[in-house]
């Protein structure tokens, strides 16, 4: 089915769903992402099919004169990311084109959207043409094998229904090392995500769902990385392999 997706199948679906529902999570892990990136005063970051804008929301708040910079493929998300980002520079394009130039970014981020590619590979291509040797990177990837799906098949006998996003696509911790290792980039660490324990509806003092916190905090507390909801990768270039594989295409 995806060999026969057009990005234009994909710009509607998205602006379908930032229509709607939109696709967001708690403010606390946009917060928790900003403190992995860690971002130097003055220095450059992209975040590639940045969504909301939400990323760049919290970034611009260190007040370190950090330039921030979003791209999405849906128009409907670019302008919800302006709105939410009004200081960052957002623009509409398709994380496997990125319109900005070579080796200009200090930090380059993606949340949960590469694996809705068509082609993967060439976002990460991508990522790497526009970012310095020197570059941090925060990429998010969904685990194939999760608590969520344990749970889900203990209880209903079946894996969870996927059809949020047109393409969905999800991996073991090993199968998203290896993409992001053959394709240029080193692995400094991973962490484990899950749905955030939120006690109170944001911004109120409101009560949310007990059973449904307590549950988010005990996986939190004891599941273990190789069954998160979610991977975050933090990594650096692979210097010698961009150079080997430079000195092939030349």
């Amino acid at each position: 089915m995806q060999e026969e997706l057009k990005t234009k199948d994909i710009i509607e679906d998205y602006d379908r769903i930032y229509s709607t529902s939109g696709l967001r999570a708690n403010i606390a892990y946009y917060r928790w992402i900003v403190k992995l990136l860690n971002p130097k005063q003055n220095s450059k970051v992209l975040d590639i099919s940045c969504g909301e804008g939400l990323l760049l929301k919290e970034i611009t708040k260190l007040n370190r004169g950090i330039k921030t910079f979003g791209l999405d493929i849906s128009k409907v998300a670019v302008m919800i990311s302006k709105r939410n980002s009004p200081d960052s520079k957002i623009v509409i394009a398709d994380g496997q084109r990125v319109p900005f130039r070579d080796s200009y970014f200090d930090y380059v981020t993606c949340l949960g959207s590469l694996e809705h590619y068509l082609k993967p590979e060439l976002g990460l291509k991508e990522m790497l043409r526009v970012s310095k040797e020197e570059s941090k990177f925060v990429i998010v990837l969904p685990n194939s094998i999760s608590i969520d799906l344990i749970l889900e098949v203990l209880k209903t006998g079946n894996k969870p229904k996927e059809d949020f996003q047109i393409i969905e696509r999800k991996a073991t911790k090993k199968e998203w090392v290896d993409l992001l290792t053959k394709n240029g980039l080193n692995i400094n660490a991973v962490y484990k995500s899950n749905p955030y324990p939120e006690l109170f509806q944001e911004g109120t003092f409101k009560i949310k769902s007990l059973k449904k916190y307590f549950k988010r905090l005990l996986i939190k507390i004891f599941v273990p990385l190789n069954l998160a909801r979610e991977f975050v990768f933090i990594c650096t270039k692979d210097i010698l392999k961009n150079e080997q594989q430079y000195n092939r295409i030349i």
